[in-house]
């Protein structure tokens, strides 16, 4: 008897334990409306994935849609670049012209840090994708994009965060399988994601290094997670996913930059902001010309100043009163900097460390980004010909049955990753 109990206690056990494992299985949908997951892995440029070899990312990119790359706008800064891949506008058009900013008109200024300018929608024009889908009746969610914490035009996604960088990966991926788990009447169709790891290894280490390998494959493993949670709920083929990115990353030493400080008197300007692949100078009024003349004499060939009105043409960028009268930027490769920033460099020694920079040209090889999509509207196994970041917002909105708002891009140059 004592024999037969000690045989039965671990079968009950067992019985008990797949009971449990039963009762907690991950509940089936099988109501799910035309879905667009968009996730953004800022800074991951076109060719990661043959340099970093993301394994998960790869085997979407086979089975579903890869772009050669994405041509992203101009500048390739961070806020608008995704800003135009959710309303198709170029920067000029939404006013989200850099990542900081001063509209002298009314006297505001803007930057990542400051979080009242960043909720305040005056700098926000035009229509993001989550506020078209819900003036349609459909539901929104965001796990972070820029715009998301701000009222645009009165209205947020129904699910949205305060960004906060420090949130792990894995829990911003089981908040979006959450949000898929509501019922149907409260689920989002259209729900963006944001992961910020491979931008700031490239940055600290350069786009090449072991260090942003290491980011890659970290993110990878999130879409990994999101991948299995989908496939777990029976959606994974139901679900149309886009991954993209906001641009690319090219490397550079401080030992290369250029000091400006030094090529004109300070003293004429209003403001400065010192961004290294995108310095804005403000002159005082009456001095715009003797600025610019003394910089133009003076600047190096890996560098160029513009007037406002004077980008070249392809850039889509200069009309927007936000951007400053007169702008410098360098050429990959090298940055924009101070006398102060490069001696402490000096000082510290850091002139040849290898780092990563964005904002250049968006037609450089090192600026380009990267599309991938797998779902129930998209080829399999297609590589289509590049095409342009605004063009997302019209694509986006053909896959949920969207009227979309004015924008700049063309699902024609889009529309063949769809079957």
């Amino acid at each position: 008897m004592f024999a037969l109990r000690r045989l039965c206690w671990p079968l009950a056990l067992v019985i008990i334990l797949g009971i449990s494992v039963a009762v907690h299985a991950q509940k089936r949908i099988d109501d799910l409306r035309p879905t667009v997951i968009l996730v953004s892995i800022d800074g991951f440029r076109a060719d990661y994935f043959g340099l970093h070899n993301p394994p998960t990312l790869n085997d979407l990119a086979s089975k579903g849609v890869r772009a050669r790359w994405m041509k992203p706008v101009y500048p390739t800064k961070t806020f608008p670049a995704h800003y135009s891949i959710v309303t198709g506008l170029y920067p000029d058009n939404h006013g989200l012209i850099e990542n900081n900013m001063f509209d002298a008109e009314r006297g505001l200024s803007f930057g990542l840090a400051n979080r009242k300018a960043v909720q305040d929608p005056v700098w926000w024009g035009g229509e993001p994708v989550w506020n078209t889908a819900q003036k349609q009746g459909q539901i929104a969610a965001a796990y972070f994009w820029p715009g998301t914490e701000t009222a645009i035009g009165g209205m947020q996604p129904k699910f949205w965060k305060d960004y906060d960088g420090k949130v792990p990966n894995d829990t911003r991926v089981d908040t979006v399988l959450g949000w898929l788990d509501l019922p149907v009447a409260e689920r989002p169709t259209m729900i963006t994601m944001y992961f910020s790891d491979v931008d700031d290894a490239g940055h600290n280490h350069g786009p090449e290094s072991p260090e942003n390998r290491e980011a890659v494959l970290r993110v990878d493993a999130n879409i990994k997670r999101l991948v299995d949670g989908l496939a777990a709920r029976g959606i994974f083929d139901q679900v149309n996913l886009i991954l993209t990115s906001d641009h690319g990353m090219a490397p550079y030493k401080m030992r290369d930059a250029v000091v400006l400080d030094e090529m004109f008197d300070s003293g004429d300007a209003e403001r400065v902001f010192w961004v290294g692949e995108f310095t804005q100078i403000f002159p005082k009024p009456g001095k715009e010309d003797a600025i610019y003349n003394a910089i133009k004499a003076k600047l190096p060939a890996s560098a160029a100043i513009y007037r406002r009105s004077e980008f070249p043409k392809r850039f889509n960028f200069g009309k927007n009163k936000r951007i400053a009268p007169l702008v410098v930027i360098p050429k990959a490769g090298t940055v924009i900097t101070t006398r102060e920033r490069m001696n402490r460099a000096e000082k510290d020694g850091r002139l040849d460390a290898v780092r990563g920079a964005h904002g250049y040209d968006n037609d450089i090889v090192e600026m380009r980004s990267m599309f991938v999509a797998h779902g129930p509207k998209f080829k399999s196994g297609y590589v289509a010909k590049p095409f342009e970041a605004v063009d997302v917002y019209e694509l986006i909105c053909k896959i949920l049955g969207l009227e979309p708002a004015k924008n700049d891009g063309k699902l024609k140059r889009i529309k063949s990753v769809l079957k």
